[in-house]
């Protein structure tokens, strides 16, 4: 469970330089607005990862014509870069101001209420004339500003304080594998060691071509058609098949559809086969048996027939899921909880000392833990005091526990299971029930900066550099390079993809499809702080939570006393609320990666395989989708020009 020290290199080099700099503009100036306009038109599915390959390949390939070459340290810097400014400038930052245009706009919005009592440094009101006029650098987003940069300064303060000292205490001190923090490792190995070793290169290149042919026929054919011919063709339905109103009649109230796209399949590639399985039985158990019998036991009342799966989804949730839900994601925090503090009585008993801790690696640019947990108590007490300011009635003392308790904790926990099997841990609906719980009244708390995370992911990023053999240093100072890269091209950007028509609409197929979904739960929750709160109080069933959480635990002390394994526990009891509409695809190949592949080119071959293939895959489908979408923008531009 425990590893040894081999896998670390002796040395550490510098990562970031003139490479990383130029790397910077390139992705925020010519890959955002294509990433942009695949999450408005895919949705995320890891094709966000596509550019931090696409990135790589092309200075790579520049470097070999220059004839040099990039350090596997410049690589990884390079790839955190890419995949920094990208996530930054399309999932963040003024990606929310679009969000929140959208949200006090929408009908939820005015059925529960919520619009007219958004204050002033959440979102402009209904009727701004940001709104009428799509400006993003309108007077009335100036007060989110401000909020963006609170967040902005804690996340990162966060990150490198509590994530990197517990770092230092899982990897440095106990030792922990971090299953994971091989595969991102080694894929950048794959490109700047692809002369020496060339099965990685030519694996990366079986995965690119397969991208590079589905995103010709998923994402440049419906986006070139709708440029000559002003309506988009879809030779495959984006960004699923729905299939709810075809077995209606067979399965009542069962939100099926059939995910269209071919990343998931090496998502299943990739993903331990029996978390892929786990979470394919809990699906199937819940979506399409529970579903009908429910709904034939007047369990599920608010479905009706002709409803998409959207639709059915939001209904039953509704009636039973939600509830439930919460149940089992509590159950799987309190067993994640006692998973990890057994493992530390364990370890505790066969660790000779914790010095490790206090002394730092020559060369990889540690800083002292102390002063680590230090940064994080100035940036957690700064955001306490402003979030006190902006909601005075909310009691204080909560927001302590939060900064300095519940937090530190649950991210020593999350980081000691991410280290062991990959994969953290963290209370659902904490805050959602926190909020309720306390009586407060009022919708502001819902956007207030609460102190409230999971650092424990920190630890693996670390690793991750670790590996590499990059200085921690050349990630602080990449850090600091991508924020304001980060900011003026999103701002840039969705400024310019906003003015050109609404968001979302039909140019945008999974924006329309799904972002009304996330209004009405986002807006549904907030009733719940709110006078009036009959619909949110009918919603939360008391009963079914508790099943939920009994069906955790019971489930997991059953399926542990067969020797099961653990990812395949977690699958099941997950699986049952989760959405099965992935799961088919990710089956598929998780089992003829096991049954098939792993016995033709061996399984530890086919384990070192899979990551370099899915990340070819994804930098196939970005270059097709970034160069297509390109055309797009620059064909919507040139025809709103005045001459």
């Amino acid at each position: 469970m425990y590893r040894g020290d081999g896998d670390v290199p002796t040395t550490f080099k510098e990562g970031f330089g003139w490479k990383a700099v130029i790397g910077g503009l390139f992705v925020g100036f010519l890959m955002v607005p294509g990433g942009m306009f695949l999450g408005l038109m895919i949705g995320g599915g890891g094709y966000g990862s596509a550019v931090d390959w696409v990135t790589i390949i092309f200075f790579t390939e520049i470097a070999r014509r220059c004839r040099t070459s990039l350090t596997k340290q410049e690589s990884y810097i390079l790839f955190s870069v890419a995949g920094g400014i990208l996530g930054m400038a399309v999932g963040g930052y003024f990606n929310n101001f679009i969000w929140d245009q959208y949200l006090m706009q929408c009908p939820y919005a005015f059925k529960f209420g919520i619009a007219h009592r958004v204050p002033i440094w959440v979102a402009p009101p209904p009727g701004s004339e940001a709104f009428t006029t799509r400006s993003l650098l309108h007077p009335d987003w100036w007060p989110q500003l401000l909020m963006m940069a609170i967040w902005m300064v804690w996340g990162r303060l966060n990150f490198y304080s509590l994530g990197y000292a517990l770092f230092r205490i899982t990897s440095d001190v106990e030792r922990l594998p971090f299953p994971f923090a091989h595969i991102a490792a080694q894929g950048v190995t794959a490109l700047a060691e692809s002369d020496r070793e060339t099965w990685r290169w030519r694996v990366f290149t079986i995965g690119s071509t397969v991208g590079i042919a589905f995103g010709a026929i998923y994402v440049a054919v419906p986006t070139l058609t709708g440029v000559a011919f002003g309506t988009p063709i879809q030779l495959i339905p984006i960004p699923f098949i729905d299939l709810t109103t075809n077995v209606q009649d067979i399965l009542p109230a069962v939100p099926l559809a059939l995910s269209t796209s071919l990343g998931f399949i090496f998502v299943g590639f990739v993903v331990p086969f029996w978390a892929v399985v786990g979470g394919a039985i809990g699906g199937t158990l819940g979506r399409l048996v529970l579903n009908p019998l429910m709904y034939k036991f007047g369990v599920l009342t608010t479905w009706t027939r002709g409803s998409t799966v959207i639709e059915t989804g939001i209904a039953n949730g509704v009636d039973f899921w939600m509830s439930w839900g919460i149940g089992t994601g509590f159950g799987v925090a309190f067993i994640g909880i006692y998973t990890a503090v057994r493992g530390v009585l364990k370890s505790s008993k066969t660790e000779e000392g914790t010095s490790a801790a206090v002394k730092m690696r020559v060369g990889r640019g540690d800083i002292p833990v102390s002063l680590a947990l230090l940064f994080y108590v100035v940036s957690t007490t700064g955001t306490i005091i402003i979030c006190h300011m902006l909601v005075p009635k909310f009691p204080i003392w909560i927001l302590l526990v939060f900064g300095f308790g519940y937090t530190p904790l649950i991210s020593y926990i999350s980081a000691r299971l991410i280290g062991l099997v990959g994969s953290g841990v963290g209370f659902p609906y904490l805050r959602e029930a926190t909020f309720v719980l306390s009586g407060y009244k009022g919708i502001d708390i819902w956007w207030a900066p609460i102190p409230l995370g999971n650092a424990g992911g920190g630890a693996q990023s670390f690793r991750q550099v670790e590996l590499t053999g990059t200085k921690f240093t050349s990630l602080l100072k990449a850090q600091l390079y991508m924020i304001p890269i980060g900011l003026f091209s999103s701002l840039l950007f969705w400024s310019l993809i906003w003015k050109m028509g609404e968001i979302p609409s039909s140019a945008y197929p999974y924006a329309m499809r799904f972002w009304p979904q996330a209004a009405f739960w986002s807006c549904f929750w907030r009733t719940a702080t709110t006078t009036g709160n009959d619909f949110f109080l009918s919603a939360i069933k008391p009963p079914i939570v508790a099943y939920g959480l009994g069906f955790s635990v019971i489930t997991f002390t059953a399926l542990s006393i067969f020797r099961l394994p653990t990812l395949l526990i977690y699958g099941v009891i997950g699986g049952t609320g989760g959405d099965p509409t992935n799961a088919i695809p990710m089956l598929a190949a998780a089992m003829v990666g096991r049954y098939y592949f792993a016995k033709r080119f061996g399984p530890e071959n086919w384990v070192k395989y899979t990551p370099i293939l899915s990340a070819g895959y994804g930098c196939g489908f970005g270059l097709i989708g970034m160069v297509s979408i390109a055309i797009s923008l620059i064909s919507k531009a040139v025809s709103q020009m005045p001459f």
